[in-house]
């Protein structure tokens, strides 16, 4: 048996982030890998800003400058009717970047395995968590056909929105299967705008495209359950929001090898971050839509979130603990609710989300400001509920002017309704967020200090990591 300060479930973005935020702060990490082929996933490639500077500040400023990737300066919104395209770009000039999934994670991972204090089990997983309280874990994990065990003061569980380690500690979930992404790749000539991210949206299937080297783009096709790409090959008119160039060059990517690639589009929000001295961290502790591309910059942000915890309680594991999930659950809150809300104004096709996506257009096309509100929400800039409600009411407010009644038209009850109504579960979010952290703040202004009075002059059960 072997004893470590903190194991990391999974070497994927989030785990190789986490790794090399908690090293930072002089701890021994053991970070084990399942090893999976991560050159057939379909999985995170764009990089928001904010992203790069989490990277950067990760200390990975030399894996993010040797990377082949493509700049992004925002995002290119394709709306199918009317034909017209709105260009939401990054605040302040600032650029993110996009590059195939391999191509960006195993250079994170070979990079963080030289870091001091990182040991890195390549083909490994985590079979069982034999012991989890305030103290620490034990764990079992297989090594190349070799069961071990483990002691360590924390446990990160950081392998994928399928998380085993998150259902070995017993943690619930919400969870919506949405639809199915087909990815494929194809020649970048064919993007009307090389240096954005694409979002072809209003028609039959909703897509998103960008590139990802010199001349290769990626573009992901949403299909509804049960779908595959022989449903595009006989339904080719489901393409139709697509330029034609870049329709043809889909077309033929689909009649070609490779096969494309294939993934679930999911909404999880896990019912806590933590339990015991285990934490979750990116995708496993929540995910949503990929239209939005926040799930990079957002695993980014939950390693840093833990190493700020930590580094404010060293000595107390379970408030560390308490304090990373009270300051990323607003933020993943929103990223989720932004996502859902946006997947059906982009692809709804009733009467009220064709309005809804009238009054989007209309609002980025003559509210700067608002395009500049919504552009920092999607790119995790801004991750208030409040402002993400608000917003939301703008674009309704919008959509329902283009509902007024004329003399040629009468007042489009049958989309007004709906329309309405959507407006629903965006206040609701709000609403459930603001009590969230009213809560918050009565445990850790009032019923924290009350506790901490009543047991002064016990000694404290909880060790530090040194004391592991």
């Amino acid at each position: 048996m072997r004893d470590v300060d903190v194991v990391i479930a999974g070497g994927g973005p989030a785990g190789c982030a986490t790794a090399a935020a908690l090293a930072d702060l002089g701890l021994s990490v053991l970070l084990v890998d399942a090893g999976v082929d991560r050159h057939k996933q379909l999985s995170g490639e764009l990089l928001h800003p904010a992203g790069v500077r989490d990277l950067r500040g990760l200390g990975f400023g030399d894996v993010v400058d040797a990377w082949k990737a493509r700049p992004v300066r925002g995002f290119a919104v394709v709306f199918s009717s009317p034909a017209r395209t709105v260009l939401l770009p990054y605040g302040h000039g600032a650029t993110g970047l996009s590059l195939e999934h391999a191509t960006l994670t195993i250079p994170l991972l070979e990079a963080v395995a030289r870091r001091p204090g990182v040991t890195l089990l390549a083909r490994a997983r985590v079979t069982a968590v034999e012991h989890n309280d305030e103290r620490g874990v034990r764990l079992r994990f297989s090594h190349e056909g070799v069961d071990q065990t483990v002691r360590a003061r924390l446990l990160v569980a950081a392998d994928g929105r399928a998380s085993p380690v998150r259902r070995m500690l017993g943690i619930a979930e919400h969870f919506t299967r949405i639809s199915t992404m087909l990815g494929l790749t194809v020649d970048s000539a064919c993007l009307p705008y090389p240096d954005h991210g694409h979002q072809f949206v209003g028609g039959p299937l909703y897509a998103l495209a960008y590139a990802i080297e010199p001349g290769v783009a990626r573009v992901m096709v949403d299909l509804p359950l049960g779908s595959t790409a022989d449903t595009l090959k006989e339904r080719p008119e489901l393409l139709r929001t697509l330029p034609p160039a870049l329709r043809s060059e889909v077309r033929r990517a689909l009649e070609q090898p490779p096969a494309p690639r294939m993934a679930s589009n999911d909404d999880r929000l896990s019912a806590t971050v933590r339990v015991g001295s285990a934490v979750l961290v990116g995708d496993a502790a929540s995910c949503c839509h990929p239209l939005t591309g926040s799930g990079m910059a957002s695993c980014f942000h939950d390693a840093r979130a833990l190493q700020d915890a930590l580094r404010q309680h060293p000595e107390d594991v379970p408030r560390a603990l308490e304090s990373y999930e009270r300051a990323r659950r607003p933020a993943q809150r929103t990223r989720v609710a932004l996502a859902s809300a946006l997947y059906d104004a982009c692809s709804g096709q009733d009467e009220g989300m064709r309005a809804l996506r009238q009054g989007l257009l209309h609002y980025w096309e003559h509210s700067p400001r608002g395009a500049s509100a919504s552009m920092a929400l999607l790119a995790s800039e801004d991750s208030r509920m409040r402002v993400m409600a608000r917003e939301y009411l703008c674009v309704v407010g919008h959509a329902l002017v283009g509902l007024r009644p004329s003399r040629r038209q009468p007042v489009r009850l049958r989309a007004a309704v709906p329309l309405l109504r959507s407006v629903g579960p965006p206040l609701r979010d709000a609403v459930a967020s603001t009590v969230e952290q009213m809560g918050n703040w009565w445990h850790r202004r009032v019923r924290r200090p009350v506790y901490t009075l009543a047991r002064s002059g016990r000694a404290s059960p909880r060790r530090a990591f040194a004391s592991s």
